[in-house]
């Protein structure tokens, strides 16, 4: 079962998540190179830091991308707030 993410980081700054992509190895405004397992990923700065909210096919497959590229990306990066994570299972999705 598909699963959500709504990740809110305080005082993150937009070029911070640039950079976090960047030793992801990720282009930005692309459809190219992203993980095995993420249906879709939305991102933006809002009056108190950023939100990322992703939709993956499983937990499991968030949490060994998580484990293996994105908290290494972060250590990299520096200076990282730790964010509030919401989950939840996808109940619908638009596009299928």
């Amino acid at each position: 079962m598909a699963i959500g993410f709504i990740m809110q980081f305080d005082n993150l700054s937009t070029a911070k998540y640039d950079e976090i992509a960047k030793q992801l190895g990720y282009k930005l405004h692309s459809n190219g190179n992203y993980p095995l397992g993420i249906l879709s990923h939305v991102s933006g700065k809002s009056q108190t830091g950023f939100f990322v909210v992703d939709v993956w096919d499983s937990a499991e497959e968030f949490g060994a991308f998580l484990e293996g590229k994105l908290k290494p990306a972060f250590a990299k990066v520096g200076g990282i707030p730790e964010p509030k994570v919401t989950t939840f299972e996808i109940h619908n999705r638009f596009p299928a």
